[in-house]
């Protein structure tokens, strides 16, 4: 099939259900996206295009290949056909009698390879239709029973009802073949235009043309016999009518000594007409014209019969009389044999009208020469001389000569086109992954306006909220571990982390070594800053233990700190631009997790402030001295359910230790029972503890030491 068909088919496809769509279907066929209208390709392109669709969208094969007769209709209409629709008939009737025409001649001269269907119409007495459709091509009866209500709708402005009268494979010039008779039945007329603007047709009214209900139905048995009778009555009438009928035409001719007409001698008429054939019944020809005299170069006498002289390429029927009457309705085109049957190629083809001549009992073929260019006339051995001065066939090839130089044009433009949109659809996916990248490293609408080219002013924000998180013995662990070990051990982590991000819309502003750096509340403004920070960070604690470590210890441990208040954000650098964040809510988060403690998210009072109240539990830890802070009161969140802040339930005991009197001391008074003490005297803030110290949770805050009791 030539490739507009596959064209149309994606269009369907993707106008009804969107390009990704069509990709999936094209992805199961298995087929190309790159279909060109003139381009010749296989069957199967279509036909498992049409599976994967049936597949993909549930439908039945038969409902499928409906809905694209329909929408053939329609699309061929949109490309510039709609006015050959409408004078191809005056009627439904006259319409499905040229189709044959169409096809054979129409769509041949612009597609030459193109294996063509057969139609045949037979009206019955009570304006019902039978349609008779040949095709080499098997299962595509569903496709004529689209196209056909989509004629009658759009068209003709009629619904109608097809039912499938029979079917059987036949054999014709040693071809396979399927004939469908099919019974066409008007239910309605005179209903409103689908056409607007000429010939577009609304998606909806299209889809309304279409048979849900079809599937296969057939006559009931009643119906057909009678239905069968009138065919049989109609058959009859024809056959008798076409050997009765009087005909203006009279011819005698013995073979190469034709007689004389009383009017016009016959030496005049195969002058004028140098393309007719004249045969009996038995197919013995009686008389041709001078050009197939000329052509055949052999001698035709009493002996030479039709099959021996031309090749019947349309319609593809066994050379019988009984079939030239059935189908003398329909354009016959048949190639003249010089010798043999080889390189038929080269050979004449002639297409033409078959009559019956009733009074002499013979069949008269007038025809002219099948040539659309000079390259047919040169290949073929003809000149312009050999065609009859009143054929408007070398009006044809001249206007055919110029139509295949712009065929040929609109070819190249078609496939440079094609080439041009698969290049930008291969640039539109790379696009989409360098934006993934850029919007990974910068806030979206920062980074199409530093795209673009425009300043980024940097912007205040009254109201967020960030979180830092850094891995415990992080230090220890690189001095033990193999540095592959460590990449791999924070790919992990931070595949976890970003993915959480996305889960909580939270922006990640940068990662450095273990440490770990979201906010919550920019780029996009929001009152739920502190509340997705803290679900994030609850969300933190929960990955990290799948994350184990190289050293074989179980999984690793993070501490987190929560600050909420105002920052100032804004792009800074040119070569690898970074989003960064300034101001004291900065540091005060940084804080507060350097003070915290390991598998604890650390939160400052100012967090409690903004998030909703009963949608976290927090529990108070105390007031901590936070290095050039000063004392602060701060909050773990509570790694159970969420719930109301308590400073009673189940508290974290704080314990400090006195730079004065060497003592630990509870915040709310003396240690109640003698301890030793194992540490040195801190004298200056920022001292190290010994690192010999084992008390889990220990950190040095200045000059106290905070122990949290586990």
């Amino acid at each position: 099939m030539y490739g507009v068909i596959n064209i149309a088919l994606k269009e369907l496809i993707v106008t009804s259900y969107g390009e990704d769509t069509w990709d999936q279907i094209r992805r199961i066929a298995g087929i190309d996206d790159k279909f060109i209208n003139y381009d010749n390709y296989s069957d199967d392109v279509t036909y498992d295009a049409v599976k994967a669709i049936t597949e993909v969208l549930g439908l039945d094969t038969d409902m499928a290949w409906q809905y694209f007769g329909v929408y053939w209709v329609v699309y061929c209409m949109r490309v510039k056909y709609a006015s050959l629709f409408h004078v191809l008939g005056r009627s439904l009737e006259d319409f499905l009698a040229n189709l044959d025409f169409l096809h054979s001649v129409y769509m041949k001269t612009m597609y030459p390879d193109m294996i063509v269907p057969s139609f045949r119409v037979e009206r019955l007495p009570n304006r019902e239709l039978i349609l008779h459709y040949y095709s080499n091509r098997k299962g595509l009866h569903c496709i004529v029973i689209g196209i056909v209500r989509g004629v009658a709708r759009i068209i003709f402005l009629t619904n109608i009802k097809m039912y499938l009268m029979s079917y059987k494979p036949e054999k014709q010039m040693g071809v396979d073949k399927e004939h469908y008779t099919f019974l066409i039945k008007k239910l309605e007329t005179d209903l409103p235009p689908m056409e607007k603007d000429g010939s577009h047709i609304e998606q909806k009214d299209w889809m309304s043309i279409i048979d849900n209900d079809w599937r296969g139905e057939e006559v009931d048995a009643e119906n057909y016999n009678d239905v069968m009778e009138a065919i049989q009555t109609v058959e009859d009438t024809v056959s008798d009518k076409r050997r009765k009928q009087s005909s203006s035409i009279q011819i005698s001719c013995p073979v190469m000594q034709p007689k004389r007409l009383p009017f016009i001698g016959n030496d005049v008429i195969c002058e004028v007409h140098p393309y007719h054939v004249v045969f009996d019944e038995e197919l013995f020809i009686k008389q041709t014209g001078n050009g197939i005299r000329m052509l055949c170069k052999r001698e035709i006498d009493e002996t030479v019969r039709f099959g021996d002289l031309f090749h019947l390429e349309h319609p593809e029927i066994d050379l019988t009389a009984e079939n030239f009457h059935k189908f003398l309705d329909m354009i016959f085109m048949m190639r003249l044999l010089k010798s043999g049957r080889d390189n038929m190629d080269d050979y004449l083809s002639l297409r033409g009208q078959m009559l019956w001549l009733p009074k002499k009992e013979l069949f008269l073929f007038l025809g002219s020469p099948r040539l659309t260019s000079f390259d047919d006339l040169e290949r073929k051995g003809m000149h312009f001389s050999d065609i009859a001065a009143h054929d408007v066939t070398r009006d044809l090839i001249l206007f055919n000569q110029q139509r295949i130089a712009e065929v040929e044009l609109a070819r190249e433009l078609e496939q440079k086109q094609e080439e041009l949109r698969v290049l930008m659809k291969a640039l539109e996916g790379e696009k989409t992954k360098t934006d993934s990248l850029l919007y990974s490293m910068l806030p979206k609408d920062i980074a199409n306006l530093l795209r673009e080219g425009k300043n980024v002013v940097a912007g205040e924000f009254d109201e967020v909220t960030i979180l830092f998180s850094d891995v415990v013995k992080f230090t220890d662990m690189c001095a033990n571990c193999k540095p592959l070990q460590i990449v791999e051990l924070l790919n992990e982590m931070y595949t976890k982390f970003d993915q959480l991000t996305t889960d909580h819309s939270v922006y990640k502003v940068e990662t450095i070594g273990d440490a770990y750096m979201v906010v919550g509340g920019i780029p996009n403004a929001t009152e739920l800053h502190a509340l997705q920070i803290c679900q994030f960070a609850k969300d933190q604690l929960s990955a990290v233990q799948t994350v184990l470590t190289p050293t074989g210890d179980g999984p690793i441990q993070i501490r987190i700190g929560i600050h909420s208040g105002p920052v100032v954000a804004g792009v800074v650098g040119l070569k690898m631009p970074r989003y960064c964040l300034f101001g004291d809510t900065v540091n005060t988060a940084s804080r507060m997790e350097s003070h915290g403690v390991p598998g604890k998210a650390h939160v400052s009072e100012s967090v409690l402030r903004y998030v909703k109240e009963g949608a976290f539990k927090f529990e108070f830890r105390g007031k901590v001295p936070i290095k050039g802070k000063g004392v602060m009161p701060t909050y773990f969140i509570h790694s159970g359910d969420s719930g109301s802040t308590t400073e009673n339930e189940d508290p974290i005991s704080i314990l400090r230790v006195s730079t004065s009197s060497e003592q630990f001391i509870y915040e709310d008074g003396p240690v109640p029972k003698p301890v030793v003490n194992i540490f040195p005297s801190i004298e200056e803030e920022g001292s190290n503890i010994d690192n010999k110290t084992n008390i889990p949770g220990s950190k040095p805050l200045g000059k106290s030491l905070i122990c949290v009791i586990l």
